[in-house]
């Protein structure tokens, strides 16, 4: 009798990936976002002689080229899981929040420009631009480790079965059951503290609440369709801020 047969472990879909042709992939995805979210950035600003942006741009650039290539060569099938279109088993409701999400970072661009270099509403002193701006590369950091510390980070709501899909309870995950949301959400109010804008602070909190709903759909689908997640859920009580939520 045949012994059946079992997803590919996420070791073994690595070997077969080409690290710098997954690298190239992802960095041309990340560069036509970078390239859509700067250009309404500097639409609502209405000008392109704006230091801040351009240094945010360039540091953020500089520690994200090498997150990167390491994630590349550490685990491929990673980057690679994060260019592919929606699979089928992602549930509706994410797949309605993909597209409202993407809206709203775009929306935040245009306001955040718009404030910042016409409105003035309530200015940033210019150290706590420099200091949002030192953060930036540590944020990087942070999501780099959890990328690593979670080999299944997808954009979208899904088991990865092609891909022996498990729960991860070590690093970042054994703190708070959803650490790449907090990360991302650092990372957007750092942006907007090194862009002077108040008002995009605020739309950063906004977007923060949209992550919220994001991780009740996210867990009532991982709760029925990955083996584990409900335990891992009562030893790991956090969903995003120790101690608060």
């Amino acid at each position: 009798m045949n012994a059946p047969l079992r997803p590919p472990a996420p070791a073994a879909i690595a070997a077969v990936l080409d690290p710098a042709a997954v690298a190239l992939r992802i960095s041309l995805v990340i560069l036509a976002e970078a390239a859509l979210l700067a250009g309404i950035l500097f639409r609502g600003a209405g000008t392109l002689d704006w230091e801040w942006a351009w240094a945010l741009f360039l540091v953020a650039g500089a520690s994200g080229l090498p997150a990167v290539l390491g994630l590349a060569r550490h685990d491929p099938a990673l980057l690679a899981s994060r260019t592919r279109m929606a699979p089928r088993d992602q549930p509706l409701e994410d797949r309605i929040f993909v597209p409202l999400h993407t809206l709203l970072v775009l929306a935040w661009a245009w306001v955040t420009g718009h404030d910042a270099a016409r409105l003035h509403w309530l200015p940033v002193p210019e150290g706590v631009k420099a200091l949002a701006l030192l953060a930036v590369p540590a944020i990087t950091w942070a999501g780099y480790r959890t990328l690593r510390d979670n080999p299944y980070l997808a954009p979208c709501v899904c088991v990865q079965e092609d891909r022996a899909h498990r729960v991860i309870d070590t690093g970042a995950y054994a703190v708070v059951r959803h650490p790449f949301y907090a990360v991302a959400i650092a990372y957007q109010a750092a942006a907007a503290l090194v862009l002077g804008s108040v008002l995009g602070l605020m739309g950063t909190a906004l977007i923060g609440l949209t992550f919220a709903a994001r991780i009740g759909i996210e867990e009532r689908f991982l709760m029925r369709n990955l083996p584990g997640y409900a335990a891992y859920t009562r030893v790991t009580r956090w969903r995003l801020l120790p101690g608060l939520w």
